[in-house]
Formats: structure tokens, C-alpha cells, sequence
């Protein structure tokens, strides 16, 4: 899930829905360094699954939700049969960090099409260039609707770009996931 202005609202009202899933999820939500943590800790707490702040070298674990921490990279990497996430200092390169396309195209070199990708509420169009990329692998992705978003730029950065295969609104989001992961 990427998501940026409004999306800590949004997240709070999706993520404590969800069942304990058999997968992981992975988050990436444009917030500074001493938000995340706290963040993560705020939905735990509310939440079946278990959410936590990424750190370097976790291993990705179904039932778990990682947060990309603020002001770094949060990508992943292949050890065997498992996945683990690197965190790493920003790149330069690009205008946020934690970035949604820098994660999300490390998720496609892994996972290729085995992706649900979703894009929240948040302004500019980070998340359109990796939904792209895991679109051209199978992956299926999702826009939150412009009705339910604080600022409708990252979701229509990627319904514009033809990647979106279903736009919802806020509400029905939670729902739609467990549906598509029966």
C-alpha cells in the first residue's frame, strides 16, 4: 500500500479491518522519521495483524505489517525462500523517502505478479511508475476513489495511467482485500 497526505487516516480505517492475513503487507506512507515508529505502534494496537516499524533485515512474515520507516528507502531482497527488507539511507534520486515506485519496483523483481497493489490518497504521482512495473507482471493493483482522498494525486496518477483495475471508495477497501486474497 502507498499512500501519502491523508493516508495515516486512511490506513487507520483499513488496516485495523483486516483479518490476520496469510501474507504479508507491506506499507509505504510518506511521513517523517519520528512518525513511523509510533505510528506502527498506534495500529498494533488496534489491529489483528501485526504491525511494526520495518527494520533492516526483518524477514517478510505472513499475519505482519511493515511500515517503511520515515526519511529512508524500504526495499527488499531474496535469501533463499524468504524475503528480507533492506533499509536504506535515501537515494538522491528521488523526491521521497520513503518512496512508494522505489519499493514497489523491488517488490516486482520478487514477488512479479503474486502483488496486490493499492494506492491511497497522497499528492504528486509517487506509486505510478512502480505499479507500472508490477502491472507488466501480472500484479493487480487498485486506486483509492477520488470522493473518499484527501488529495487525489497518487490514485489518480494511476487510474490516468490505465493501471488501476478497480477504484474504491475508502470504505470498501478492507473488504475487497480479504475478498481477493479467498
Amino acid at each position: 500500500i502507498g499512500s501519502s497526505t491523508g493516508g495515516p487516516i486512511a490506513l487507520q480505517q483499513i488496516i485495523p479491518k483486516l483479518p490476520k492475513l496469510s501474507v504479508p503487507v507491506v506499507i509505504v506512507q510518506h511521513m517523517p522519521a519520528s512518525f513511523t515508529a509510533t505510528f506502527a505502534q498506534r495500529l498494533d494496537n488496534i489491529s489483528k495483524l501485526h504491525v511494526v516499524e520495518a527494520k533492516d533485515g526483518d524477514v517478510l512474515e505472513g499475519g505482519t505489517c511493515y511500515i517503511a520507516p520515515g526519511g529512508k528507502q524500504m526495499i527488499f531482497e531474496k535469501i533463499g525462500v524468504k524475503t528480507r527488507i533492506r533499509i536504506i539511507s535515501e537515494t538522491g534520486r528521488v523526491t521521497y523517502n520513503p518512496c512508494v515506485d522505489v519499493s514497489f519496483a523491488s517488490i516486482s523483481q520478487i514477488f512479479g505478479g503474486k502483488v496486490l497493489a493499492m494506492i491511497l490518497t497522497g499528492m504528486g504521482s509517487d506509486g505510478c511508475e512502480g505499479c507500472s512495473l508490477l502491472k507488466k507482471k501480472g500484479a493487480v493493483v487498485w486506486a483509492q476513489n477520488e470522493e473518499s482522498c484527501v488529495v487525489y494525486g497518487m490514485p489518480q496518477a494511476i487510474v490516468n495511467a490505465g493501471i488501476a483495475e478497480l477504484v474504491l471508495p475508502l470504505d470498501d477497501i478492507a473488504g475487497s482485500i480479504v475478498k481477493e486474497m479467498n
